[in-house]
């Protein structure tokens, strides 16, 4: 499995599979369920529709996992896997010690910390400490020039949200339909933003050392889970209320879905 004979690498990537795929599947098909856990969370379609986003992000990483696992271990992966975990650790501790004592629950943090240490070892173990920026002979490391510009946009799209959010952390709410802007869902913005940034950081890497199937599964799953929705809110009229409806996020899941299957069957026959 992941192609070494490391246990304790084999262990911490089960058990970074089992807490993503945990979270993937209980905030994709039951978010009610942490609801009723988390005194700070109201059932309300906003809290629903961020927690699901949350699963889809999940289940794409836990097919970069599988991937890993029947196709051995990926140096660019942990360029996403590690900053993301980072970022959640501080995103759910914030969270807490911004709540009222009575509504506090730890619980999701302590699953974010056990994540953290089991990615890092793993890394340690099976890349060492050493960090490897060797240079890809083509830019990306592909001479594709359409996977070029795909993965061009990609990191385009990923940086645009960082920078749009930092600008007005409340656009992605505000600009989307049927979402209610209170202090839940800034926070709820907040990790989508930490997403993007663990994605920005990874096309970079990838830039300069080649592109990683492994991460190009990450977001064709993701991103077929994306358009999924989308699709089904379209055939349910939520896409829009009172004829609005955020082009920008519709365009981009479009993007995504169309672009990352591009990519997945013009690069994976070299793998």
């Amino acid at each position: 499995m992941f192609k070494t004979d490391d246990r304790l690498v084999q262990i911490c990537l089960g058990i970074c599979y089992f807490i993503a795929a945990m979270y993937a599947m209980i905030n994709f098909f039951n978010p009610d369920y942490l609801i009723d856990r988390y005194g700070t969370l109201d059932a309300t379609d906003t809290n629903r529709f961020f927690l699901g986003w949350y699963g889809m992000m999940n289940f794409g990483f836990v097919a970069g996992l599988i991937y890993m696992g029947y196709k051995g271990l990926d140096r660019a992966f942990f360029t996403y896997a590690i900053p993301l975990a980072i970022l959640f650790l501080i995103w759910g501790v914030s969270g807490q010690m911004a709540a009222d004592e009575s509504d506090q629950n730890y619980t999701a943090v302590g699953f974010f910390v056990i994540q953290l240490i089991a990615i890092i070892i793993a890394r340690a173990r099976a890349f060492g400490m050493n960090f490897d920026f060797t240079k890809a002979d083509n830019m990306w490391g592909t001479s594709d020039k359409l996977c070029q510009t795909i993965l061009w946009l990609g990191l385009a799209t990923q940086a645009f949200f960082v920078v749009g959010y930092f600008i007005n952390p409340s656009q992605l709410i505000t600009d989307t339909p049927g979402l209610e802007l209170n202090e839940v869902s800034q926070r709820f913005a907040t990790g989508v933003m930490y997403f993007s940034i663990a994605w920005t950081i990874a096309l970079l890497y990838q830039l300069r050392t080649g592109y990683s199937m492994s991460l190009i599964v990450t977001g064709l799953i993701t991103s077929i889970m994306f358009f999924a929705v989308f699709l089904n809110f379209a055939a349910a009229g939520l896409t829009s209320v009172g004829g609005e409806m955020n082009t920008l996020l519709a365009s981009a899941i479009i993007g995504n879905f169309v672009g990352s299957l591009i990519l997945f069957f013009r690069l994976q026959g070299n793998h």
